[in-house]
């Protein structure tokens, strides 16, 4: 009897097991199973998904796909120094939809476009010294289903003069509102874009982790976390500076793989006047904390034309980055009330790292809400070297999809 395994699917987990055993996670822990599937959304809840969808007729909205387009990751190449990923930035999960009210009922404007990535990960991230630099807006990293991370800003900042937040140049820097105010255009994966079609996660991933098996259940309509027996989460993701992204779920001690596994405790806390924070409330926006002056070289201490808006039912506590402190700051330490250091991540062995390394982890509060600084913080632990490129450059070996020469090694007949 003829068999009817694929020609390239053997031939990718034959020879990819191979080339497995030589390279990294780096260069393995991409997500590939559905890079033969076209990218999907839903336009409205209980709508039928669709692979083809509009750009609202908008100028400067690269959103919309005019034809079928390939979702998760297209190809990873590698060299001695670099790992090299193509993707759509599209996601294999249905995307969608994308609302700009919590009772959904306004349809939000922006879709989802092909961004062609190729994006560069140092092989070897080397730890910052002396200044760590800023995570910026924009593309910070990038997803193991090639989907783009950003950080946990939206471009908002207070405007002290004219008392709103501005986005841009227009604020005034001090108080940077979070990404998470922008959460009712969040689809049920976690994820939007702008105007460009950027498809991007600010905070926890839900889509993404139940593809990757995170501990994550879905009904067919949204994501819960499911915290009964908890296993360690898998890489979800590689920062620019080369450091893996994991799940909330890591060894309990981090040096332990033997530890048994539980949630990572964010290291920052809000400045309610717990654990020795100020409590703006009462003081209102008059400081800012340790690690924002470290970020962005401010003072501490604030001029009246640079105070923040009283905490009010209009700017609640927890709506701005600097309504937190890391507790670092405020001299505990990092593995007894808390797990993840100023950067969000901590030293530790992991599965796909039994040596150790230097890892991020999504930032979640017992509830399973998201919890600040939700997958990096102001700045990068390591030395930002990766980013999007605009070619190779290089000589590379091709991980996936295997060359056609190698597939052809493999017939079944």
């Amino acid at each position: 009897m003829k068999d009817t395994f694929s020609k390239a699917a053997l031939a990718f987990t034959l020879a990819g097991a191979g080339m497995a055993m030589a390279q990294g996670p780096e260069v393995t822990g991409w997500y590939t199973v559905n890079a033969s599937e076209f990218a999907e959304v839903v336009e409205v809840t209980g709508g039928t998904p669709i692979t083809t969808w509009p750009t609202l007729g908008r100028p400067n909205n690269g959103g919309g796909v005019s034809s079928p387009t390939l979702s998760d990751i297209q190809q990873i190449r590698y060299s001695s120094n670099w790992v090299y990923v193509n993707a759509s930035g599209l996601a294999s999960y249905t995307m969608g939809p994308w609302y700009l009210d919590l009772a959904d009922t306004q349809i939000f404007g922006n879709w989802p476009a092909d961004k062609n990535v190729l994006a560069r990960i140092p092989r070897s991230p080397t730890p910052a010294t002396g200044t760590h630099t800023a995570v910026g807006l924009g593309t910070v990293g990038l997803m193991v289903n090639g989907v783009a991370l950003f950080n946990n800003l939206d471009s908002f900042s207070y405007k002290n003069s004219s008392a709103q937040d501005l986005p841009g140049m227009g604020g005034d820097g001090y108080w940077h509102r979070l990404a998470i105010e922008e959460a009712p255009s969040f689809d049920p994966a976690n994820a939007h874009q702008p105007t460009d079609g950027t498809y991007h996660y600010h905070t926890n991933p839900y889509g993404l982790r139940y593809q990757l098996g995170d501990n994550i259940n879905f009904d067919g309509n949204a994501y819960t976390e499911d915290t009964v027996g908890p296993t360690h989460s898998p890489i979800l993701g590689f920062a620019f500076d080369g450091y893996p992204v994991y799940g909330p779920y890591g060894y309990g001690t981090a040096n332990d793989s033997g530890s048994g596994v539980r949630r990572m405790v964010s290291g920052y806390t809000v400045r309610n006047g717990s654990n020795g924070t100020t409590n703006l409330t009462s003081t209102g926006r008059h400081t800012i904390p340790q690690w924002s002056s470290t970020t962005y070289g401010h003072s501490v201490t604030l001029t009246p034309g640079q105070y923040g808006p009283n905490v009010n039912g209009a700017f609640p506590l927890g709506r701005y980055a600097e309504d937190y402190a890391y507790l670092g700051d405020l001299g505990f330490t990092q593995g007894t009330i808390f797990d993840l250091d100023q950067y969000n991540g901590r030293t530790c062995v992991t599965p796909e790292y039994p040596g150790g390394t230097y890892a991020y982890f999504v930032a979640m509060n017992a509830d399973g809400s998201p919890a600040y600084p939700y997958m990096l913080g102001g700045q990068y632990y390591g030395v930002k070297s990766g980013g999007s490129v605009g070619s190779v450059g290089e000589s590379t070996t091709t991980f996936f999809p295997v060359p056609s020469a190698v597939e052809d090694w493999f017939i079944v007949d």
